[in-house]
């Protein structure tokens, strides 16, 4: 099963798979959302639930405090859609995005270089070439 969240104020819509969180199917699809650790301690994914239901996750009461959950707040990078959606998240267009949808490849390492004594540099070859802004 999937659910349908509408992302406002752009109007983006995207398809969250059962057990996907917001931020995860946004970024597969190429609709961006503020984040920065990903999995649910800073913050900066918070956006207002106007409509549906959600699981929390596992956002941590630092980054969404009990009064911002009872407004309807929630971490994109934790939170799971229990039926289909509106939320407003703090972005604005920028005419400039790509939007290139996060994917999975396949590497084989072809070269470890020592950057430093606790630093190494990784060198991949990817099965097929990766777009990217």
């Amino acid at each position: 099963m999937s659910y349908q969240v509408t992302i406002e104020p752009t109007g983006e819509q995207i398809e969250v798979e059962e057990g996907q969180t917001i931020l995860q199917a946004a970024l597969r699809q190429g609709v961006w959302l503020p984040f920065a650790c990903g999995h649910g301690t800073c913050a900066t994914c918070k956006v207002q639930v106007l409509e549906g239901e959600v699981d929390l996750g596992a956002a941590s009461s630092f980054a969404l405090m009990d009064i911002e959950r009872d407004e309807g707040k929630v971490l994109a990078c934790c939170a799971i859609p229990q039926s289909d959606m509106v939320i407003e998240a703090d972005i604005d267009a920028d005419p400039d995005f790509l939007g290139h949808p996060v994917e999975d490849y396949k590497a084989t390492v072809t070269k470890l270089v020592d950057l430093s004594p606790t630093i190494k540099g990784v060198h991949l070859k990817l099965d097929r070439p990766m777009a990217f802004q």
